[in-house]
């Protein structure tokens, strides 16, 4: 349980920093905040009580993914967004010699 715990309050301030690192817009800053404020509290959960019963744990796991999730989806769709917005490096059409 420790190993696990360790390794979500490290994640979560993985995550945490990265908002603050990136210059990513207030939205995404604020999903990368309350990300990692989650996966933080997971492991504080977990390292504060490793003798809970597996079936909390499961709750708690269960929890986590589901949040975990959802900010992945969220960011797939602001990922696909952004891919329609940019210019390709390569393209067969574009002039060589533009001057």
């Amino acid at each position: 349980m420790l190993i696990v715990g360790v390794w979500a309050i490290t994640a979560g301030l993985v995550e945490f920093s990265a908002a603050f690192a990136s210059g990513e817009p207030a939205g995404t800053r604020v999903m990368f905040i309350l990300g990692g404020l989650a996966t933080i509290a997971f492991g504080v959960v977990l390292c504060a009580r490793p003798g809970i019963g597996a079936i909390t744990l499961a709750l708690l796991f269960a929890l986590f993914n589901l949040t975990a999730g959802t900010w992945m989806l969220v960011q797939g769709i602001e990922l696909r967004r952004t891919g329609k917005t940019l210019q390709p490096a390569h393209s067969p059409h574009r002039e060589k010699n533009p001057a």
